[in-house]
């Protein structure tokens, strides 16, 4: 694995514009990025805060209604690489357009759907149209902030994010109250239209991520780079970055995380009940705990990220600390109040790294690969999810509780050594990026 920060090259335009029009400008991109991202994140909560309301009014049950969710992160993850492609060849902006638009009138649709199926086909329409924030985002991102000061803006786009999942369940159930849940779900369409006409207006993508190939390369006299070699056949070098060491290991990395994370996020409240005896509420509330500590998390992890050079030692340490936190959780009787605790420094640990985690994908690859390389690893995230909820869903199944945080703490541990193992073999080694 890669460690510490890629230098950026010497040229004018990757350069940030460190005036107060410049600074102005970043922000003003970086606000509106992060609230797409914060949209992206309210939307994948818009179904799951009404399957108690959509249940009678669609005659359906909660693995139908949940089969719809599962249906979106699928059609996600089989987009992510083309959609990588297209943001490296045609830029982020019109990609981002392109994909809030589709989700925003997919969610109006969903408000007028008048059965289950539609809502199903909808399902995928949003997969697809949420593809683009991963690979749009950090590609503009990227090219907006030199490596050594990318760490705060990755961290605060991370941190939206997060936002977004705390806001929705609140704002969906009032809307529904307030009014039905119609109004509830056209609302997200609506709020996503709203963004995507700030977009359009105001959001100013750096050149290099915005002009054509053709445009590009009149003004980076860039050679093309050449097919490279693996294992003794010759691949297009596209290709080939996927096929790269630091890559491999960083897609099972996000793979194993999003094991963790999904399987907490899905099952905490079934698994704490079970195990704990604990309330429903109480299980919840150590649920809300974990998500609102991961945000605080991650805006503290965006200022060390920017102070350190070894992002490996830093998730490894991390790591280590919460699969420890989850085998204790699992082997031995505890008080309720002590399971929050517990919860808690487990958010911290998982948020602080992720934008040292992010920074690690921007270093594993080429400039011209930045779309390609995020959505790589955001495919991961969408296979460790799609992997981890059936698995922990036939342990609960089976009555086996404890085992879910024995398999949750196995998750962490090949995560961590996806960064410990292979900076171990190489240390000292002097960092490069593949180019």
């Amino acid at each position: 694995m890669i460690r510490g920060q890629r230098n950026d090259p010497a040229n004018p335009a990757r350069q940030a514009d460190r005036s107060p029009a410049g600074e102005s400008s970043h922000r003003r991109v970086l606000s509106l990025i992060c609230a797409g991202h914060f949209t992206s994140h309210l939307w994948t909560i818009v179904l799951p805060a009404l399957f108690t309301v959509l249940e009678p009014v669609f005659h359906v049950d909660y693995v139908q209604l949940g089969l719809i969710v599962t249906v979106t992160t699928i059609t996600s993850a089989a987009c992510q690489m083309p959609c990588g492609y297209l943001v490296d060849r045609y830029g982020p902006k019109r990609l981002l357009v392109i994909g809030l638009t589709v989700s925003s009138i997919a969610y109006l649709l969903m408000a007028l759907a008048p059965n289950y199926p539609a809502l199903m086909a909808l399902g995928f329409v949003v997969g697809a149209g949420q593809t683009v924030f991963h690979p749009a985002d950090y590609a503009i991102l990227s090219a907006l902030y030199p490596a050594e000061r990318a760490g705060k803006p990755y961290s605060l786009h991370t941190f939206s994010g997060f936002t977004g999942s705390a806001v929705a369940p609140l704002a969906i159930a009032g809307l529904n109250a307030a009014f039905n849940w119609k109004i509830a779900i056209a609302s997200a369409g609506v709020l996503g239209l709203v963004i995507t006409g700030a977009m359009m207006i105001w959001l100013q993508v750096p050149i290099e991520v915005q002009v054509t190939p053709k445009a590009a390369a009149a003004i980076d006299h860039t050679p093309a780079r050449p097919k490279r070699r693996q294992g003794g056949v010759t691949l297009p070098s596209g290709l080939a970055v996927f096929l790269s060491a630091p890559l491999l290991l960083l897609f099972g990395f996000f793979a194993f995380t999003s094991m963790f994370s999904s399987g907490l996020q899905s099952y905490l409240p079934a698994t704490i009940s079970k195990i704990f005896d604990a309330s429903n509420g109480a299980a919840n509330a150590m649920l809300t705990v974990f998500m609102a500590t991961i945000a605080a998390g991650v805006l503290a992890g965006g200022f060390l990220a920017d102070r350190i050079t070894n992002y490996a030692r830093l998730i490894g340490v991390t790591f280590i600390g919460s699969t420890a936190l989850m085998f204790l959780i699992a082997a031995l009787p505890m008080p309720i109040w002590l399971l929050f605790i517990f919860f808690g420094a487990s958010g911290v640990l998982q948020g602080v790294i992720m934008p040292s985690r992010d920074k690690m994908v921007r270093a594993s690859a080429s400039e011209r690969d930045t779309g390609k390389s995020f959505a790589f690893v955001t495919l991961a995230m969408n296979v460790g999810s799609i992997i981890a909820v059936p698995v922990i869903g036939v342990l609960l199944d089976n009555s086996e509780a404890r085992l879910v945080f024995w398999a949750l703490a196995f998750c962490l541990l090949l995560a961590a050594a996806t960064v410990l193992v292979p900076s171990g073999r190489r240390a000292g080694e002097p960092e490069r990026a593949v180019a």
